[in-house]
């Protein structure tokens, strides 16, 4: 298996994919999507120049899949809940990586290396967010990267924090690829791994999974406690001394403190705006009741 990472290169322009009857599908989306009432196969097909069997299977698919749903007493498809939920979803990751920018910035700033926002997604490690650093050596990566979670640090991290047949679950299916002569590949040496980790409140990525690229990670709780997401700082080997991984380590674990309290916060402060217009009634209320016993 090859390590995602690179250091000293750029990736290329990347490669555009056609799958025809994939951009059928994400039209028919794009197109009840703007719809303001449900669509019949006739409409589907002729808006978008479809025959009507091609329109049919694809209408059939998503309605399978709950992307789409048949509209109560008609024959015309509408957006799924499916899609609903996916849009929630997204939702609270952009607004989780809205919290935690301005601390990246800082992050980056301080330490002069590359800096990664990550969550766990489907037994990987995936970038939300990285701002790069500005020295001549640096990690090349991008958002949207993933990485396998065992041998990298983000992923260290969200693994040690989940429950033990979760992480059973995601070894059976994501197995413990050997990228590097470091990189750990026994399950009981792994699971010796995530509780140093639980225990230090971080992870170090000792070119495990690129050699030459070493990595501090810190985790981030959400509102609840529970642990959503990593910050990491990564850089060459050779800037990675004994005593500058300590003052890294340091610096990720406070700033994802601090993350994690301006998560808290914020959810606090949502909370305290949807109650607002309840306290407005029940003083209103109130006076009301006053003024009538006057």
């Amino acid at each position: 298996m090859k390590s995602p990472f690179h250091i000293l290169k750029r990736p290329g322009s990347p490669r555009r994919y056609q799958i025809k009857v994939l951009e059928k599908a994400l039209a028919v989306l794009d197109l009840l999507g703007e719809a303001e009432g449900a669509l019949t196969l006739s409409e589907v097909s002729e808006r978008l120049s479809l025959s009507k069997p091609t329109a049919f299977r694809i209408l059939s698919v998503l309605d399978q899949a709950s992307y789409l749903e048949r509209a109560p007493g008609s024959q015309g498809y509408r957006l799924g809940l499916k899609l609903s939920r996916l849009g929630a979803r997204v939702d609270r990751t952009m607004a989780f990586q809205k919290v935690a920018r301005p601390f990246l910035v800082e992050l980056k700033e301080r330490c002069g290396e590359t800096v990664h926002l990550t969550v766990l997604e489907n037994g990987e490690a995936l970038y939300l967010d990285k701002i790069e650093g500005q020295r001549a050596v640096r990690v090349v990566s991008r958002v949207g990267m993933r990485l396998p979670a065992h041998c990298s640090g983000v992923g260290k991290v969200l693994l040690a924090y989940l429950p033990d047949d979760e992480v059973a679950e995601v070894i059976l299916e994501r197995g413990l690829a050997r990228l590097t002569p470091n990189t750990i590949t026994d399950r009981t040496a792994l699971r010796a791994e995530l509780k140093r980790i639980r225990e230090r409140g971080f992870a170090i990525d000792n070119e495990e999974i690129e050699v030459g690229l070493k990595c501090v990670a810190a985790p981030i709780r959400d509102a609840s406690g529970e642990v959503r997401a990593a910050l990491s700082i990564s850089g060459p080997k050779f800037r990675f001394t004994e005593a500058e991984t300590k003052k890294l380590v340091n610096l990720v674990v406070r700033m994802a403190e601090q993350i994690s309290s301006a998560i808290r916060q914020e959810a606090l402060d949502r909370t305290e705006l949807r109650r607002a217009p309840d306290a407005i009634v029940d003083r209103t209320v109130g006076r009301r009741r006053t003024a009538g016993r006057s």
